[in-house]
């Protein structure tokens, strides 16, 4: 990653991870290359690089029989040899893709080398018209990349076969040279043709086209199937095995060229619960605590290396040892839950935490139990319990990517492509990130009597969950058990973050939602919601968000953001929308009332409906909190 070239780390867990393809200034198209080629990759993380990240229960999680992960780094800073620096020149690897480019002027087309470090200048061929032949050598324009790729569903991805779709009559031979023509006949598809040095030339209309049958142009007309390659493996020309499947043409630049699946945790380090500062710190440092892993007795810290630890650190030995032993078997407990629990368990022990408030200052997960008795009584009822997060940590993880339809969550599905070839390789890149946060949890009681009356004061509820269903089902994604109450949850989230974003200045990009809700197993519930920061730098880190869920001001917040819901520029035709938005999965909510960046929902702006907060003019008693209206 030279400066030249920039790329932001978390930019490079999404949307730039492992297999996309990344568009750098001066028209070049770079993919990030796979976990082998990183520096230090199959070396143990050094301990002074600043790239270890520990998070057992995301290590659990992410583990699978056979590909045990260890640990996480981040990617790689670059760093300048000047001053003494460690770890300098330690840059992300890159592959050029596509490898097909073309000269902006004349049109002459090259396939290039994958692993060229520079970019390549038109040949100058002789052409009649628009030649650069003429042209002195450094004036030469530079080649840039094609914009059209060929994608299967399984994520395997290889340079348009332009030398095939030229030649479906009569065989290339070994000095065919290709020249793109575009514009002559018209702006669309149609007007850019390829033409080789043969006579032969075709037309790329209709190459978009496509039957999940028979396949689109690549299938029917030269009978074109996917080799099984994958270039940021390096994979260029043979795939491992031919995967046989229909190629899909798309732009480079497409929405739907890469999706990464990039799982998160909140950090819980309950064993710090009760334990100084000073030993906490001890245990977080990594050298320290892979010197207690790699040295127990009969799976108990060996108490020889906590006294040499003590000593070096000036900690009470006895206390260190308590705590080492906690966070040790905290560790067991989290990769044997993770091995087995789904993301809805997963969740459950952040819930759990959370709402119980143990862990104080001196750890990386910091939360205030807020007395619901100092709040007014008629905002209070709503709430069974509010939590201010003075202090978090995220995880964010690239687990693998998919192409052409977004991640179903099944870690162990076959369309999630991999980062790696070697499986001794026991660390998949990660950030972390630090902010604050407000936990709400809305009170069951209320929340049972009002569920309770959803379907029959909106019957399209129950129409927009089928709907949402069934364009689940046709991406290959499972079923969902959509509630009221998860709606409920998920918008007074959404309603909040913008009304916060006007209360204390925060950009709505730099907020984020992370939802607790029972789906599948209804006998242990959850009904809350965490507002929190984390967006990887300072901002909403000194204080600003925890202090509008203090007494007296996030009874403001929550009324202004509940009369701001009550009216949209839109209405009435939001109000009494019967499904809008993304796969039409969102009653009456839309970019003027309800909607965030991407970025700051997990549910990519679906499965929202204001009027379950404040009603609708036919049914206000539809709405939750129709009382503070």
């Amino acid at each position: 990653m030279p400066a030249f070239k920039p790329v932001r780390r978390s930019q490079l867990i999404s949307p730039f991870g492992i297999g996309a393809m990344v568009d750098f200034p001066k028209d070049e198209s770079l993919m990030p290359a796979g976990l082998d080629a990183w520096p230090r990759a199959k070396e143990k993380c050094p301990p002074d690089s600043g790239w270890l990240i520990r998070e057992e229960r995301l290590e659990a999680r992410l583990s699978r029989p056979g590909q045990l992960i260890t640990h996480f780094r981040m990617p790689p800073d670059h760093r300048e040899p000047d001053g003494g620096a460690q770890f300098a020149n330690q840059n992300v690897p890159f592959v050029r893709f596509p490898r097909w480019h073309y000269c902006h002027h004349c049109g002459g087309m090259e396939f290039l080398t994958p692993f060229s470090s520079t970019r390549q200048q038109c040949s100058g061929r002789p052409y009649e018209q628009q030649s650069c032949a003429n042209r002195p050598p450094n004036r030469k324009p530079f080649l840039i990349p094609v914009r059209f790729i060929a994608v299967c569903d399984l994520g395997h991805v290889q340079d348009f076969p332009f030398m095939e779709w030229v030649h479906r009559d009569a065989p290339a031979s070994a000095d065919c040279q290709l020249r793109l023509r575009a514009g002559r006949s018209s702006a669309g598809l149609s007007g850019i043709t390829i033409e080789c040095s043969c006579k032969q030339k075709r037309s790329l209309g209709d190459v978009f086209r496509f039957d999940e049958k028979t396949g689109g142009p690549l299938s029917t007309q030269i009978n074109s199937l996917c080799k099984g390659l994958r270039p940021w493996l390096g994979d260029m020309d043979t795939g491992v095995a031919p995967c046989g499947h229909h190629l899909r043409v798309l732009q480079r630049g497409a929405s739907n060229v890469y999706f990464s699946h990039v799982v998160s945790s909140i950090y819980l380090p309950l064993w710090a619960e009760e334990i100084g500062g000073d030993i906490t710190a001890v245990l977080e440092q990594p050298h320290f605590w892979d010197l207690f892993q790699q040295r127990t007795e009969g799976g108990k810290i060996d108490p020889i290396v906590c006294q040499t630890v003590a000593s070096i650190t000036g900690v009470d030995s006895a206390k260190l040892a308590i705590a080492a032993e906690r966070k040790l078997q905290g560790g067991v407990v989290a990769r044997a839950s993770g091995a087995t629990g789904d993301e809805e368990d997963f969740r459950r022990s952040e819930y759990q935490a959370i709402c119980d408030g143990k862990v104080g200052p001196q750890s990386e997960l910091y939360v205030e139990c807020a007395k619901l008795t100092d709040y007014e009584p008629d905002v209070a009822k709503f709430f069974s319990r509010i939590r201010l997060v003075h202090k978090l940590r995220e995880t964010r993880a690239l687990a693998g990517f998919t192409r052409i339809l977004p991640p179903d969550g099944n870690l162990a599905s076959d369309r999630l492509q991999g980062l790696k070839l070697d499986q001794q390789i026991d660390w998949l890149p990660a950030i972390k990130v630090y902010g604050e946060g407000i936990f709400l949890e809305i009170n069951p009681d209320e929340i049972t009597k009002w569920a309770a009356t959803v379907p029959g004061l909106r019957p399209e509820f129950v129409r927009l969950v089928a709907h949402y269903n069934a364009a689940r089902t046709a991406r290959l994604q499972p079923n969902r058990n959509i509630t009221a109450k998860f709606m409920l949850l998920h918008t007074l989230a959404h309603v909040l973050i913008n009304q916060l974003s006007f209360d204390c200045g925060y950009g709505s990009a730099s907020l984020r939602e992370r939802l607790y809700c029972d789906f599948t197993d209804p006998s242990r519930p959850m009904h809350g919601f965490l507002i929190y920061t984390a967006s990887g730098d300072s901002e909403g880190t000194m204080g600003g968000l925890v202090r509008q869920g203090k007494p007296g001001r996030l009874e403001t917040t929550l009324r202004r953001a509940l009369k701001h819901a009550a009216w949209c520029s839109s209405d009435p035709v939001c109000i009494e929308s019967k499904g809008q938005g993304s796969d039409n999965s969102n009653l009456a909510a839309c970019h003027g009332c309800c909607l965030l960046p991407e970025t700051s929902c997990e549910e990519g702006n679906r499965l929202l409906d204001r009027s379950l907060l404040i009603g609708t003019p036919t049914s206000p008693a539809l709405g939750f909190f129709s009382e503070l209206l």
